[in-house]
């Protein structure tokens, strides 16, 4: 890690984060007028409003009800292809990888890069998605991944992800979660978080950005976690820069099947010419470029 990237990864562990996005929004401040421009253009329906309303005031947002069916149903049959697939995907991940995590995507990549018409990226560029997301952080945002994760038992100590902590990669980190098998137990690793204002009363400590449950607790009273125990196609979303998280708790003899898509407020704060992820095809909406950063 460079000596700038080293400083920003501790600025971006404190309040102090707020002052680089400042900086970071005034380099680029003719694309953040179009991308709020364009954002006022959309036709939000009262629902995506009360999504973003709880996404800005508690840090989450369950959001099933306005996922579009037309593409569920090839979003879900998408999953149990690849988790078919899993022991070729599982040869083919960087051993730096989390341990309890297969990446089920990563083969299918082009140079590193998803087609825009790839269902898991099409599912992130819903119409009320970006509507949600855009009114929640007022303006179009910036799609920065899509993940198909796979959780599973290792028997190992809890690390990584599997403790508590915050994304650190923006002021505002919107992730779009759903469910591609039932979460319906404690053993099924769900999704836990402290919504908003609990997290609040974590503060941010000195050192360091996983913490073990006793540690939080000290602060936070145990009733005030959310635990997203809930069905397959289950879709919620979480401001995971606000809201303290953990999860991929596996049981033995148990899986979970998750997507993810993460979504921040253009620009990117860490410096560098990171290549996008996507290419466009004849397809590709203006709108959809724009969330794409194409």
């Amino acid at each position: 890690m460079g000596l700038m990237s080293r400083a920003l990864w501790h600025v971006n562990r404190s309040p102090l984060r707020y002052a680089v996005k400042t900086g970071v929004n005034a380099w680029h401040l003719n694309e953040k007028l179009e991308r709020k421009r364009q954002a006022q253009l959309l036709d939000v329906s009262e629902r995506e409003k009360a999504s973003a309303d709880g996404l800005n005031r508690d840090g989450y947002a369950v959001v099933t009800e306005l996922m579009d069916p037309s593409i569920q149903q090839q979003f879900a049959e998408a999953g149990v292809a690849r988790l078919a697939d899993i022991d070729s995907a599982e040869t083919k991940q960087a051993p730096n990888r989390k341990k309890f995590w297969v990446r089920l995507l990563d083969a299918e990549m082009k140079d590193g890069r998803l087609s825009a018409d790839n269902v898991f990226v099409r599912y992130a560029l819903q119409q009320s998605v970006i509507n949600t997301i855009s009114t929640a952080l007022g303006e179009i945002p910036w799609l920065d991944y899509v993940l198909l994760s796979y959780s599973r038992h290792t028997g190992d100590e809890l690390a990584s992800s599997q403790l508590w902590h915050r994304d650190h990669d923006d002021v505002r980190v919107i992730k779009l979660f759903s469910y591609l098998t039932d979460v319906e137990d404690d053993g099924d690793g769900p999704f836990t978080f402290l919504p908003r204002r609990s997290t609040d009363k974590f503060g941010y400590p000195l050192l360091g950005s996983h913490f073990p449950d006793e540690r939080v607790f000290h602060k936070v009273p145990r009733s005030d976690i959310k635990v997203m125990k809930a069905p397959r196609l289950t879709s919620f979303m979480v401001d995971t820069a606000k809201c303290l998280h953990m999860g991929s708790r596996m049981a033995p003899g148990h899986g979970r099947l998750l997507y993810t898509a993460t979504f921040f407020a253009f620009p990117r704060m860490y410096p560098g010419g990171k290549r996008r992820p996507f290419f466009p095809t004849p397809e590709t909406s203006p709108l959809q470029k724009l969330v794409l950063g194409l």
